[in-house]
């Protein structure tokens, strides 16, 4: 690979990956909207606060092992697509076995197997997530990272943002029928990124090794990834989980309103995220990560002080803003802060570390 070749922006990988993105986001829709309801049905209530949390130790924890682990192969067999691989073969095919049991619930008694499957397919979405993202730096010079990062986060917030649709179609097909949607959408996308980005990323994290950009890996990076996906996670807890029903709370005489406003404010960060990235790119990410934390700061010190409907509105768009530098900023800060050699590793660090306050938000505001 030339070195010109190096410094352009790879769009054909980007997509493939944000397709992905794509899939694992309905993914996640549709599991929220029928995980209750398979429970309902099954009689296995008592296990939801079980599940609720089971899903969040998974969340924070199995992507930085998953990065550990492919890390790990690429210095031992020079291999980096093998966990991957494997995650998105499990999640495929766990989706498929639940439609299975799922249609054969009538028949059959599957409340004992149907959590088990739950927590297997938690974890294999968790295998692919940490080394799928981490690729991004084989698709574009560092300074550019930014720009796919912002093309990502506007597909998959969009499509947070469009939740209720994307209920209303998985509704649609019937609780089977997504299960099978959902198996050939990740199974698909993941091939499909598969096939297009593997030998890209072989080539370029072969010259990147050769020409490390840290030496030595400092603890303190570490630290600062932590402490960047802790504030990431922070901004999307209280969009996402907290906002909601404080709003309802707080403000009785617009409960009608409670849901959309978080939904309208994704959509609103989704599409400033993409347009800022291009300036985010050319900036000192430091900076902006730092600007970020006291942007979502001063949104959340004036949401919990908030007695007007329309401040509270305002404080949302605030820790929105925040969220949305964070989210640009963050992915590329963590990359070039780390070892291409722990790379995957580390950014295995950020998300676990950014579900951290959501799956407690979570727990908390069930």
């Amino acid at each position: 690979m030339s070195l010109a070749q190096t410094q352009t922006l790879k769009w054909r990988e980007v997509y493939s990956l944000a397709a992905l993105n794509a899939a694992v986001v309905i993914s996640w829709i549709a599991y929220h909207e029928y995980q209750p309801i398979l429970m309902k049905n099954l009689g296995i209530t008592h296990l939801v606060d079980f599940m609720i949390i089971a899903k969040a130790i998974i969340l924070i924890v199995i992507p930085p092992i998953a990065g550990w682990l492919a890390d790990r192969i690429l210095k031992k067999n020079g291999k980096y697509m093998i966990i991957f691989t494997v995650g998105i073969g499990a999640t495929a095919m766990v989706f498929m076995v639940v439609a299975t049991l799922i249609g054969t619930s009538n028949v059959m008694d599957v409340s004992g197997i149907i959590p088990f499957m739950i927590v297997i397919w938690l974890i294999s979405m968790n295998l692919f997530i940490s080394p799928a993202n981490s690729m991004i730096e084989a698709f574009a010079p560092a300074k550019q990272l930014p720009i796919v990062v912002g093309v990502l986060f506007l597909v998959t917030e969009l499509l947070y943002a469009l939740e209720p649709v994307v209920v209303a179609l998985v509704t649609f097909f019937g609780d089977t029928l997504t299960f099978i949607v959902g198996g050939i959408l990740i199974g698909g996308t993941g091939f499909i990124f598969h096939r297009v980005s593997r030998d890209e990323v072989m080539q370029r994290k072969t010259e990147l090794i050769a020409n490390d950009r840290v030496k030595q890996q400092p603890l303190v990076s570490y630290l600062a990834i932590v402490m960047v996906g802790l504030f990431l996670g922070l901004g999307k807890a209280f969009l996402v989980e907290f906002l909601p029903g404080f709003f309802a709370t707080r403000h009785p005489g617009f409960t009608e309103y409670e849901g959309y406003i978080s939904f309208a404010i994704l959509g609103l960060c989704a599409i400033a995220g993409f347009l800022i990235s291009k300036k985010v790119s050319r900036s000192e990410l430091k900076n902006v990560i730092i600007s970020s934390f006291v942007v979502m700061a001063i949104g959340v010190c004036t949401m919990i002080f908030s007695t007007n409907p329309y401040v509270t509105i305002m404080a949302a768009l605030i820790i929105g803003a925040g969220f949305t530098m964070a989210n640009i900023s963050g992915l590329p800060f963590a990359i070039n802060n780390l070892s291409v050699k722990h790379v995957t590793y580390g950014v295995g660090i950020y998300i676990g570390a950014s579900e951290v306050l959501t799956g407690l938000f979570e727990y908390l505001y069930r």
